[in-house]
């Protein structure tokens, strides 16, 4: 899956429904384990862009690029945190929740 396709999932899941979020990066991990978890971060963050480029109410960012901006924030800092020596995909971040730090597996 490219980043452009993960960037058009995110979007469609954070329009959808208002809690999406909740599982929206749970739920790719279990779909797409091989993607790099640094090319979600980047969708998240273009689809952030694009919302707020397309939807501006009264001159500040729309809930749901907010939203995409603070799951991109939290899954870098989980990304840092299951640092090796390759780059970390959704499925070793899956792994890393597991033994870890479950937020995302709860949220």
């Amino acid at each position: 899956m490219t980043e452009d396709e993960l960037r058009d999932l995110v979007l469609e899941r954070l329009h959808d429904d208002a809690t999406a979020f909740r599982s929206l990066i749970r739920d790719l991990a279990v779909a797409y384990p091989e993607i790099s978890a640094r090319t979600l971060e980047a969708a998240l963050l273009t689809a952030a862009r694009e919302m707020d480029a397309a939807i501006r109410r009264g001159g500040s960012p729309t809930d749901e690029a907010q939203t995409a901006r603070r799951l991109a924030i939290l899954l870098s800092m989980d990304i840092d945190r299951a640092r090796s020596d390759a780059p970390v995909t959704l499925g070793d971040l899956r792994d890393w929740w597991t033994r870890n730090d479950d937020f995302f597996l709860r949220l």
